[in-house]
């Protein structure tokens, strides 16, 4: 088998996507890429990420690929964890301080800056086959609460009311987590409510 099949074969198994970084970590030589662009067997979509015809990579996976250190949060988390059927008007990422908002607003992403505890509550889903950076519906929850951040209501309710009868819920970590940010409160009135 051929470096090019072999690159093929990969990427089939990566969704129809190539990354360079895979390419590099599996002793590849990236001029294999070009010849693959050149064939026409591969399309670069994004620096550093090549597509197959039958692949697929939406803007989720793209955006958490230019934004390795943002983490999808808010409104978005709630519509990639399925605790919202609303498609994000504005994709939500969230940063820890010191990163340059420029380039991230030029994506169109809304970018939130926290100092602390960036990494509480990050986890990953796979969506469309692909690894998404996202926070958990726990941490998800409680960002919505904090007083600086204009939550949509309307997604917000209906997404605690899932909460309320979602059978994997875990709800000393939600407790938690509002202690730790502030919001213990106003949890408290929506859970008293709802559970």
């Amino acid at each position: 088998m051929s470096q090019k099949d072999k690159l093929l074969k990969l990427a089939d198994e990566n969704n129809g996507i190539l990354l360079s970084k895979q390419v590099t970590e599996q002793g590849f030589s990236r001029s294999t890429i070009k010849s693959l662009v050149c064939d026409g067997l591969l399309e670069p979509i994004q620096r550093g990420i090549y597509v197959t015809k039958n692949g697929y990579a939406d803007d989720f996976f793209l955006l958490g690929q230019k934004f390795k250190n943002g983490i999808f949060s808010h409104e978005t988390a709630l519509y990639l964890l399925g605790f919202s059927d609303r498609t994000p008007i504005q994709i939500t990422m969230t940063f820890e301080h010191g990163n340059s908002t420029t380039r991230i607003k030029n994506e169109g992403v809304r970018p939130v800056m926290i100092s602390n505890d960036f990494l509480l509550g990050r986890t990953t889903i796979v969506r469309n086959g692909l690894t998404i950076r996202v926070y958990s519906i726990e941490r998800t929850l409680v960002d919505l609460l904090k007083p600086r951040y204009e939550a949509d209501y309307e997604q917000l309710i209906p997404a605690l009311k899932q909460y309320a009868a979602y059978d994997k819920k875990d709800v000393n970590k939600l407790f938690r987590y509002a202690r730790q940010f502030g919001v213990e409160k106003q949890i408290r009135n929506y859970m008293g409510v709802l559970l």
